[in-house]
Parts: structure tokens; C-alpha cells; sequence
């Protein structure tokens, strides 16, 4: 069984690696380690042949991307107070949310986290006083309760050096393009909000 680190899946363990680095078609493999598995008597032995290519032009950030390597906080933090409104797409396996959130955080921002499923129309829960009707159970008196605007409630609890409240609203794949527009928008009727929108992975 052969197995290799590099984007040659197919090379064969015979492969000649020094007549390999001088033709041009080398110049884009890499470190090729190549393993031999054999049976003998009932344990597996190991023999270990490790062979060199040149790479030309590749870097750790060609196989497991360049943001993994290290984290654009910096640009992250000007792009926030640049645009204002921003969308995300996050990995599958989270991390990076919570190392923009904290870089956040030491910036001075508050935040009200949200989720865009059962938000309803966000013009009205975020900017206006809204009703909402709890779950009744069919055994309890249809009611309805009102409740005051997210948005401006919790700019109103800021504390004096609080540098603004950033809206962080997940799962935003589930909203519509009108409510998206009015999530770009608010920044715009509350200046001192920002808006963050997970809109789904890569």
C-alpha cells in the first residue's frame, strides 16, 4: 500500500525521484513519502522509503488554505468598520466565529445574538415594538404579548464606552433578499450598530 502527501495520488513506489526533479513536469510535486506494508508472519512490518521532489511555489496555505494558517483579524476588524454589514460563510467545523467575536469583543462592542429561524419580519423585531403570540397548547387563552424593539432596547442599555452593538444573526441562509437588504440597511438608521450574517458554510 503506497500512500503519499502530496497531489500525485497514483505515483509508483519504483519512481526514480532524482531523474524526476529535472524534468519540468516535477516542478509541482511535492514531499513524496512513500510506504511499503508487508505481512510476515502474522505482524505488519514497515519498510519506510522517503523520497525529495522540488516544489516550486507551494506553501502549507496551497493544501489547507492561507486563512487557516493565519487568521485575517486585522483586515477583519477594518472590513467591519468599513462596510458595516457584513456576510460570512463559516467552515463546518466553527472556530472561526468565536476568534472574530472576541477580537470584537476587546474593540469595546456589545452584541445581541439572533437566530434568523422564527425571527419574522426583522424590520419590526429589531426597530419596532412588536406582538408575539406564545404557544398556546390548546389548552391555554390565545394571548398576545408585546414586546419593545431588540435593536434600540439594548442600544438604550449601553454602557457610555461601549464602542457600538454588533447584530450577529446565524443561520441568515433562511431569510429573504428583502430581509437581507434591510439587515445591510440598518447600520444606516442606527449608526452605532454593526451587523454580522452567517448566510451558510464553505
Amino acid at each position: 500500500m503506497a500512500a503519499t502527501t502530496c497531489l500525485n495520488y497514483g505515483v509508483p513506489a519504483s519512481l526514480n525521484l532524482q531523474q524526476k526533479q529535472h524534468s519540468p513536469r516535477a516542478r509541482n510535486n511535492c514531499l513524496i513519502d512513500i510506504t511499503m506494508m508487508r505481512k510476515r508472519g502474522g505482524t505488519n512490518k514497515a519498510n519506510k522509503r522517503v523520497g525529495r521532489v522540488r516544489c516550486s511555489g507551494r506553501g502549507i496555505g496551497d493544501f489547507i488554505g492561507g486563512d487557516l494558517v493565519k487568521f485575517d483579524l486585522g483586515r477583519w476588524l477594518s472590513d467591519v468598520e468599513e462596510h458595516k454589514a457584513l456576510a460570512i460563510y463559516t467552515p463546518h467545523e466553527g472556530g472561526y466565529e468565536g476568534r472574530y467575536l472576541n477580537r470584537l469583543t476587546y474593540q469595546g462592542y456589545y452584541f445581541l445574538d439572533l437566530t434568523a429561524r422564527g425571527l419574522g419580519d426583522p424590520e419590526s423585531t429589531l426597530t419596532k415594538i412588536h406582538p408575539v403570540c406564545p404557544a398556546h397548547l390548546g389548552k391555554q387563552p390565545i394571548s398576545r404579548w408585546y414586546f419593545p424593539p431588540e435593536v434600540d432596547y439594548r442600544l438604550a442599555a449601553l454602557p457610555p464606552d461601549a464602542k457600538g452593538l454588533v447584530v450577529w444573526v446565524i443561520e441568515a441562509k433562511v431569510l429573504s433578499k428583502s430581509e437581507l437588504q434591510f439587515l445591510a440597511l440598518l447600520p444606516t438608521l442606527r449608526p452605532k450598530v454593526r451587523v454580522i450574517a452567517e448566510c451558510g458554510n464553505w
